[in-house]
């Protein structure tokens, strides 16, 4: 993993290097050659679409021999996303957001929070690669907690901003399809806040103690798929690496999600939606000792069924 992840931010460094050094010393030939070649030019287009999904469970007990409690499950989530192209140039932005709760007895449970906004200026450097800059901010809305129901709700683990993560990414964007995108990044910078003071006195998601933020500069590898179908179903997936130059420099932190929003008709749909996270900076404490563990992988999966609208 180390040795391909490091082998393809080389290749888009060499990429990136031999594209501007041919500017260079070709400037008047280019100019010529892309008069003629973008003859043909590309019509500004805009285009928006957005797929809101509610979920909802009950499940409920009377006289059940074998137990059980009564609950009741909502989720909400939104896919929003805007494409504006030209002959030149490209602009995505995509905001996804969840939340959702479990009433279970006489306490709600949080089963879904998160908050994922990205947007992506793309100049074009030949017909299927783009210089890129992306900037992404990654957070949640209400706190979390180790264990639910909490048995004591001043000792959160997590809340909005606490951790956020702000990603600044430059390099090269390659686009073999309009589904399929791969940004290369040597140069990026990854930003770790904890505005929470109780967190982050405790040192919480790799800040110092006391601090409330982490930065980090490093190269960043991420790929995208997504791809709406003809029955409004929509497939999302995007895997990303990060290794950072400063802190552990070798160790890759990942992140793979796959939202796959299965229409069954008109007002109805199945929702499958998984999340791995590897993060060098995070150290999971055993539940039962508090022993401090290290860096492990974490898995979230959900599976909905529910109303869906698509525009």
């Amino acid at each position: 993993m180390k040795k391909l992840f490091y082998l393809l931010i080389i290749f888009s460094f060499t990429h990136y290097s031999d594209i501007m050094a041919q500017s260079d010393s070709d400037g008047v030939q280019n100019e010529a050659h892309n008069a003629k070649k973008d003859t043909v030019k590309i019509k500004p287009h805009f285009k928006f679409n957005g797929s809101p999904t509610l979920s909802l469970t009950q499940t409920s007990f009377s006289n059940w021999s074998s137990g059980g409690a009564n609950s009741i499950a909502g989720v909400a989530m939104v896919g929003l996303k805007s494409v504006y192209t030209e002959t030149r140039f490209t602009w995505e932005t995509t905001l996804d957001m969840a939340y959702g709760l479990t009433y279970q007895e006489s306490d709600f449970l949080k089963n879904n929070d998160k908050i994922d906004f990205l947007t992506k200026f793309g100049l074009r450097s030949s017909k299927k690669w783009y210089y890129s800059l992306a900037v992404q901010l990654k957070t949640q809305f209400d706190k979390g907690y180790k264990t639910y129901p909490p048995p004591d709700k001043s000792k959160y683990t997590s809340k909005f901003m606490a951790p956020g993560y702000l990603i600044v990414s430059l390099g090269m964007d390659y686009k073999p399809t309009k589904e399929l995108s791969f940004m290369l990044s040597p140069f990026s910078a990854k930003y770790t806040f904890v505005l929470d003071t109780m967190l982050s006195n405790r040192g919480n998601y790799g800040v110092e103690h006391g601090r409330k933020s982490l930065a980090e500069t490093g190269s960043l590898i991420k790929a995208t798929y997504s791809k709406t179908f003809k029955s409004k179903s929509t497939l999302n997936s995007s895997l990303e690496l990060f290794s950072s130059w400063v802190n552990n420099f070798g160790n890759v932190d990942i992140s793979w999600e796959f939202d796959w929003n299965i229409k069954i008709n008109k007002w109805f749909s199945s929702r499958i939606y998984t999340k791995l996270l590897y993060d060098d900076d995070i150290k999971i404490k055993d539940s039962v000792t508090g022993e401090i563990l290290g860096p492990r992988l974490q898995f979230k999966q959900m599976l909905g069924l529910g109303i869906s609208l698509s525009f």
